[in-house]
């Protein structure tokens, strides 16, 4: 576990373990939201690549906006890009020195360890390509290796010249194992002005029983109980949004009781 303490984003924590517990709780909140009894999930859109020890997730607005964080044994690198404001427009590159790989972003990066261009490379693999120019779209980044950081993250002087930060400093401050959803409250912002809670009181059996069953998978593959499922789903959830979950979620090894395995035939268009 690291500490920063920055300017515009406060005190930040980053800690491996605790990011790639908290990816898997945001990736599970995220298929569940439309059938569950919660709100304000910490994922818009997202999507999972490998396991817990080698991974990453996808996390996007739906406007255009994302970020990518990826690990493996030896740390994390995340990646960020704004809309408008990619490797070009925020690090410099050249159209000639485009290559559509992952020295297009490099530059997030400064000082990345070897240790850790695994989970570079794997995050880039996740991001956006460019269709004009072909390059791969982050215009910020951070990466954890031990008890050193680095990246243009931590390099922030004015967030409006980093566009996409705010995305990964919200990695340094999870709450309770927990990304939380981005803020829109310009009247009342929460840490470092870009998250917010959202405790929500009737949304505490839901969070609760996320919280164990993300417990569980960390252990290995796991299902949901009856009980769980009767707490956490909404009456009459929609069929082919549930069938959609659980295709997701049996992706990270969480399944629903007694659940066969379901091809991806069987997913809603």
């Amino acid at each position: 576990m690291i500490e920063r303490v920055t300017r515009h984003f406060g005190r930040l924590v980053f800690d491996r373990d605790v990011i790639v517990r908290a990816a898997l709780r945001a990736y599970i909140e995220t298929h569940l939201e439309r059938i569950g009894r919660f709100a304000f999930p910490a994922c818009d859109g997202a999507m999972w690549e490998g396991g817990l020890k080698r991974g990453a997730i996808y996390n996007d607005d739906g406007c255009g906006d994302y970020e990518v964080v990826a690990w493996t044994e030896a740390g994390v690198v995340g990646l960020a890009c704004e809309l408008g404001a990619g490797p070009i427009e925020q690090l410099g590159l050249s159209l000639d020195a485009v290559t559509g790989g992952p020295d297009d972003v490099r530059g997030a990066v400064p000082g990345l360890p070897a240790e850790l261009e695994l989970a570079f490379v794997m995050a880039v693999g996740m991001l956006y390509v460019g269709e004009e120019h072909g390059e791969r779209q982050a215009g910020v980044g951070f990466w954890l290796h031990g008890d050193r950081v680095g990246g243009t993250l931590f390099a922030v002087h004015d967030p409006t010249r980093a566009r996409g930060a705010r995305r990964l400093a919200a990695w340094g401050l999870l709450h309770k194992g927990r990304l939380l959803p981005l803020s829109c409250e310009s009247y009342r912002p929460r840490p470092g002005g870009i998250v917010t809670y959202h405790d929500r009181p009737q949304d505490a059996p839901a969070h609760a029983i996320m919280d164990a069953v993300v417990d569980r998978a960390l252990k290995g593959p796991t299902e949901f109980t009856p009980a769980e499922l009767e707490t956490l789903l909404l009456p009459a959830p929609d069929p082919e949004r549930v069938l959609a979950a659980q295709r997701r979620l049996q992706k990270v090894g969480i399944t629903w009781p007694g659940s066969p395995e379901i091809p991806e035939t069987c997913l809603p268009k």
